[in-house]
């Protein structure tokens, strides 16, 4: 920073060397040469100054090697003293145009009498006092790691660290406007002693040194802000949760809009009606000319007008982008997770309405997260098909009753199997048979409803209804006969014993619904065709066969199937025969 403000008074000092003193007649009149050269260098001064600020705050690297965060403050620091010169750039233009004599003594001293040289080094001074203030604030967070090269968020960071972080663009402008404050109060005691001003034109120099106060705290206050929230505020809150941090000053939309009103409307008010205010103290016993007051007015009026629709402008951006980046992008966080992708989060960077909706938002795409991953865990349990209509409430209570098809099949010799093997080969044979035995069960509309030892029941037709569930179960069948035969190849290719199952197929009447205890229900169904499609499973053994289906399957079958028709047999626990079928 010092090495910014020798720059610019090099300059200043190298285009003043020889400014003669300066008699100006009342009014604003053309300047005379050297004063053009006077006020070219300063305007060159201030240009130069904020271009080099800029730029220097743009392209600092925000971190070192070692991981903290010292030198992503060179751009907070940069930023304030880039409002700081703006501030004065601002008064020193108007100054130049207000129409009061008193002025014109001054801008004689000033360009005549080398008063620049007093005034260049006062505004440094400012510039190092709000600098070294700000340091000393911002001490304690100059010492954390950064996250993103160190260790981590150190626990140490505590809710009065975090606090202060959100405060900072408020503290800085109240800093700005105490250090212009007592400057202000520099100035006046500065004239009062060596240029013998009196206590009217003291209180115009005041007025005049606290609206840089003024100017540069609202400046300062959206540029730090916008600076906190695209440097600081990610790495301090990756989770967000602004909102949440107690003592931290909420700084809402509408208090926003109305600091930007205050900083683009509010101020150039203030400095018009208090500079038309001592121009008519001044004048008011003086013998004047309206023409030359009137045009004095008009020119500072223009430039006042000039000067702050280019920083409400500039304001203006920096609220719509705090606006309206956010929304936009919450709303491209919505489109993500509208198609499905949990994983995206809504980045936080404020305390404001639009902060604690973002917060709100990321705690709604957890529920659906978590929601989802409470699904997906579910559909391990039970079929898709079922916990879709669960958790849609589709399942009546009282449950429904209906006509399906069941199956059943059960693997045939399994106890001396497990017997000759280590739990852990029969686990995994378990699992490799019946996920063959799901996908050819799925791939014709089947639901497994439960795995009970080494058998598997499944429906067709119910909890989704279907109008060939008979046909889609027999067909499940022949395709897990075909399942086994190839499982049982590669079984045998790495030295292990094949499987032999048996299926069997009933349609009938059944109540499906949820059974079990209150506290924890299971999807079932009940009734005389599950203990006879049971039953036609048993039946395997005695017909030694892997397919038997019930006449009653057979009847509904609009499919040609090879059958066999076996002569009828009594089952355990019905009353009377029942006649079934080989599927060949």
């Amino acid at each position: 920073m010092q090495c910014l403000i020798r720059f610019s008074f090099r300059t200043c000092s190298r285009s003043n060397k020889s400014a003669p003193s300066l008699s100006i007649p009342y009014g604003i009149e053309k300047p005379s040469l050297p004063q053009e050269k006077s006020i070219r260098s300063i305007w060159t001064c201030y240009f130069s100054t904020i271009t080099l600020i800029f730029n220097i705050s743009r392209q600092r690297c925000d971190m070192d090697q070692s991981g903290y965060i010292d030198p992503r403050f060179g751009g907070f620091y940069l930023l304030n003293l880039l409002a700081n010169v703006m501030g004065i750039f601002t008064m020193a233009a108007l100054n130049f145009f207000t129409p009061l004599d008193f002025i014109r003594e001054q801008k004689a001293f000033i360009f005549g009498e080398r008063g620049w040289v007093v005034l260049g080094s006062l505004w440094p001074l400012v510039l190092v006092l709000t600098w070294l203030l700000l340091r000393l604030l911002l001490a304690p967070l100059r010492r954390l790691r950064n996250p993103l090269t160190g260790p981590g968020i150190p626990p140490e960071i505590s809710r009065k660290t975090l606090r202060g972080i959100l405060n900072l663009p408020i503290t800085a402008a109240l800093v700005n406007l105490f250090v212009w404050a007592l400057v202000a109060s520099g100035v006046v005691a500065y004239f009062h002693i060596y240029r013998d001003i009196t206590l009217f034109h003291g209180l115009f120099l005041f007025f005049r040194s606290f609206m840089i106060g003024m100017v540069s705290a609202g400046l300062s206050f959206f540029l730090l802000e916008n600076h906190l929230r695209t440097k600081w505020i990610p790495l301090f809150f990756p989770f967000g949760r602004l909102a949440a941090v107690s003592g931290a000053v909420k700084i809402p939309i509408m208090r926003r809009i109305r600091a930007l009103w205050g900083a683009g409307t509010l101020n150039p008010m203030i400095i018009l009606v208090g500079t038309l205010f001592f121009t008519w103290i001044e004048v008011r016993d003086t013998p004047v000319s309206i023409k030359e007051l009137s045009t004095g007015i008009f020119h500072f009026t223009v430039v006042l007008c000039t000067l702050f629709v280019i920083i409400a402008l500039s304001l203006n951006f920096l609220v719509e982008k705090s606006i309206r980046g956010p929304v936009e992008e919450m709303l491209d966080v919505v489109k993500v997770v509208g198609s499905g992708n949990f994983s995206q989060r809504i980045e936080v960077v404020s305390n404001d309405e639009i902060g604690i909706l973002g917060d709100a938002g990321n705690e709604m795409i957890a529920g659906l997260a978590e929601r989802e991953r409470i699904r997906e865990s579910f559909g391990r349990y039970v079929t898709p098909e079922i916990r879709d209509r669960i958790l849609a409430g589709l399942i009546p209570s009282e449950g429904e009753r209906t006509t399906a098809t069941v199956l059943f099949s059960d693997l045939r010799d399994f106890t001396p199997y497990v017997e000759e093997n280590s739990p852990e080969e029969v686990i995994n044979s378990m699992r490799s048979y019946f996920t063959a035995m799901q996908q050819a069960i799925s791939r014709h509309k089947g639901l497994v409803l439960q795995y009970v030892g080494d058998g598997i029941e499944a429906s067709f037709g119910v909890p989704v209804p279907s109008d060939t569930h008979a046909e889609e179960a027999v067909a499940a069948a022949v395709e897990m006969k075909k399942a086994l035969e190839g499982l049982n190849r590669t079984r045998q290719q790495n030295g292990q014993q094949p499987f032999r199952h048996g299926i069997g197929i009933h349609t009938g009447p059944v109540l499906a619904g949820n059974t079990g205890s209150r506290d924890h229900l299971s999807y079932a169904l009940i009734g005389e065709t599950v203990n006879v499609a049971a039953r036609i499973q048993d039946l395997t053994k005695h017909f030694q066969c892997d397919i038997l289906i019930s006449e009653e399957t057979a009847n509904l079958l609009r499919t040609r199937f090879e059958l066999h028709r076996e002569p009828p047999i009594m089952v355990k626990g019905y009353s009377r025969p029942v006649t079934v079928f080989r599927v060949l």
